[in-house]
């Protein structure tokens, strides 16, 4: 009994003997979350087989292999699914239903030239590009849109959808920066559909001019280490009147308690409360978002700064503007 994917780059195997022909045999498909209940099934002999079992071939994984996913993804690779030979399509960074509400708020081009607003682009595979990642796109648009103009409540599904849209563009972001994420970063997305319990991510209320702010800072291990470790990437970015921030350990551990901003930021993974009420109770713009940015800091540097916050706008709906 084999388990597939129960986590980034492992299998679940009972510690059986071989068969005497020394052959695996395929003994059906189950749910991740039907896994448990299949290998009870199974050890008491009440599993219904099909008469003639798929042979499964195994390949072995060599030593450089194995640690694929401790590396970032090759510039030519999907960086969230497992397939290196998945047809590729140029993914925006910024998704078509983002750019219509930018416009809607009277965001141009900057560039007088180009009338139609482009962002960066990145290899993404048409599988994850057409599934999960579509899906995930229709889910955080219903959820997000409001939260430009509206007070609101987030439960914690509405926080995990989030959670992971943004886990995902700070993947995307990286893989068109700088490209330090290791893969199994990214694939852990496509396999959960949740970020990894080590991720962190929060959101704060942001109102700027510039709409689409971005600040991504590396970790390194603490010290004047000459081989410059990395412990991690702290992604900081706003959209529209969100800003958000994703920490991706590469290592296990814990943070030091987080400068909150008087409360104006709010952890949504892992979820810390039921419900949160949006917005908090002050905004930051292009200017203290970089104090945001630089509150998980690898004391390789001094960090002072000014920070002035204002007043988050706190704009209710009226009873005709709420869901049937």
């Amino acid at each position: 009994m084999i388990g597939t994917r129960v986590d980034v780059g492992r299998a679940f195997a009972d510690p059986l003997p071989a068969p005497d022909d020394e052959q695996l045999y395929m003994l059906g498909a189950a749910h991740r979350s039907c896994l448990a209940t299949a290998v009870g099934l199974l050890r008491a002999g009440r599993a219904q087989l099909a008469d003639e079992l798929t042979v499964m071939n195994i390949e072995p994984i060599t030593s450089d292999r194995a640690h694929e996913n401790w590396l970032p993804p090759p510039p030519s690779r999907c960086p969230f699914c497992l397939d290196p030979h998945g047809q590729r399509t140029d993914e925006d960074i910024y998704p078509k239903w983002l750019v219509r509400e930018m416009k809607r708020h009277g965001i141009r081009s900057t560039d007088p030239q180009r009338r139609r607003i482009s962002w960066p682009t990145t290899p993404v595979c048409q599988h994850c590009n057409n599934t999960w990642m579509s899906a995930l796109e229709n889910d955080v648009k219903d959820i997000l849109t409001p939260m430009f103009h509206q007070v609101r409540s987030l439960d914690e599904h509405a926080q995990g959808r989030l959670a992971l849209w943004a886990a995902k563009m700070a993947v995307l972001m990286d893989a068109v920066g700088g490209n330090i994420v290791p893969h199994g970063a990214g694939q852990g997305l496509e396999v959960y559909r949740q970020p990894h319990h080590g991720m962190r991510v929060w959101i704060a209320a942001y109102h700027d001019p510039n709409p689409l702010a971005l600040v991504s800072r590396p970790i390194y291990m603490p010290g004047e280490n000459p081989k410059h470790e990395l412990l991690g990437l702290c992604v900081t970015f706003s959209v529209v009147k969100v800003a958000f921030q994703v920490f991706i350990p590469f290592f296990d551990g814990d943070l030091a308690p987080l400068e909150d901003f008087h409360g104006s930021v709010l952890q949504i993974w892992p979820p810390t409360r039921p419900q949160l009420d949006w917005p908090p109770p002050f905004q930051f713009d292009q200017t203290s978002i970089q104090a945001l940015a630089v509150r998980i800091n690898d004391n390789r540097e001094d960090v002072t700064m000014e920070v002035n916050l204002s007043a988050a706008v706190r704009v209710r709906r009226t009873p005709s503007e709420d869901p049937g």
